[in-house]
C-alpha cells in the first residue's frame, strides 16, 4: 500500500468512524440526509453578531430520496447518483458515498433490476419507470439487519472513559442504545459481531479490550461504596 492509498484509507476510516454506509446497489431507493450550513441574515456593522454567526455557523439536514441509478469509481472516489422525479421533472445528484457533508445513508427499499447502469430510467414515466421490490432470501437478510440493542434503563455513562472510544464513535454506540458500561461488559460474541458490523469496526472490541476496560470501570464505581460501608461499620 502506497502512501496516497493509506491517505485515502485514513479518510474513509474517518468518514466510517461517524456514520454507517449501507449496502445498497442500482434499483434501490435511499434516502441521503445531507447537512447544508446556512449563512445567517446578519447586519455587515453588527460585528458581535456577524462574529457569532461566523462562530456557530446555522447548520440543518436536508432529505433527497430517490432511486439509485448508477454507482462509479472505487475508494475514496466511489459516488452513486440519485433520480427522483420532483414537480414532474426528472432531478439528479451525484453523492461521494464518503463525503462529511452526508450524515445519514438509509435504504428505504431494495430493488430487482438487471442492469449496472439505469440511464434508461430517464426516458420513462409513470408506471414505465416503476421498479419492482427485491423479496428474495439475500434481500430479506439485509432489511432484517441488526438495528441495536433494546434500550437500558438508567442515565449513559461516559464511555469515552474506554480507550478506543471517542467522542464521536459513542455518539454513534448511542444511535445503538449502547450507552452504559454494564452492556459492554456482558458482550456476547454475538453483540460483539453486530457492534463490529453496523459500524464498521471490525476487530477493534477485541483488540482495545472493551469489555476489560468496561469491567474494571464498573469495579472503580463499586468500590467506593463498599469502601463507605465497611467505614461506617468500623465507626
Amino acid at each position: 500500500m502506497n502512501i496516497i492509498q493509506e491517505l485515502e484509507r485514513e479518510q474513509m476510516d474517518a468518514v466510517l468512524a461517524k456514520r454507517n454506509v449501507p449496502e445498497f446497489q442500482p434499483g434501490d431507493t435511499v434516502k441521503v440526509l445531507v447537512r447544508v450550513v446556512e449563512s445567517a441574515d446578519v447586519d455587515p456593522k453588527d460585528k458581535k453578531k456577524k462574529a457569532a454567526a461566523a462562530r456557530a455557523p446555522a447548520e440543518r439536514l436536508q432529505a433527497y430520496e430517490g432511486i439509485v441509478i448508477a454507482r462509479s469509481g472505487a475508494g475514496i472516489n466511489e459516488s452513486f447518483t440519485v433520480r427522483k422525479i420532483s414537480y414532474g421533472e426528472g432531478v439528479e445528484r451525484v453523492f461521494p458515498i464518503y463525503s462529511p457533508h452526508i450524515a445519514e445513508i438509509e435504504v428505504l427499499r431494495r430493488g430487482r433490476v438487471r442492469r449496472a447502469k439505469l440511464y434508461y430510467l430517464r426516458g420513462l414515466r409513470g408506471k414505465a419507470a416503476r421498479i419492482f421490490e427485491r423479496t428474495d432470501a439475500r434481500a430479506r437478510k439485509l432489511n432484517a439487519a441488526w438495528k441495536g440493542f433494546k434500550k437500558p434503563k438508567g442515565e449513559a455513562d461516559d464511555l469515552a472513559q474506554i480507550n478506543g472510544i471517542d467522542a464521536t464513535l459513542a455518539a454513534r454506540l448511542k444511535q445503538l442504545n449502547l450507552y452504559k458500561f454494564e452492556q459492554i461488559a456482558n458482550f456476547s460474541d454475538e453483540d460483539i459481531a453486530n457492534v463490529e458490523g453496523a459500524l464498521n469496526i471490525d476487530g477493534r472490541i477485541e483488540k482495545q479490550d472493551w469489555i476489560g476496560q468496561a469491567r474494571a470501570l464498573l469495579t472503580a464505581a463499586e468500590a467506593p461504596a463498599e469502601g463507605d460501608g465497611e467505614g461506617e461499620a468500623q465507626s
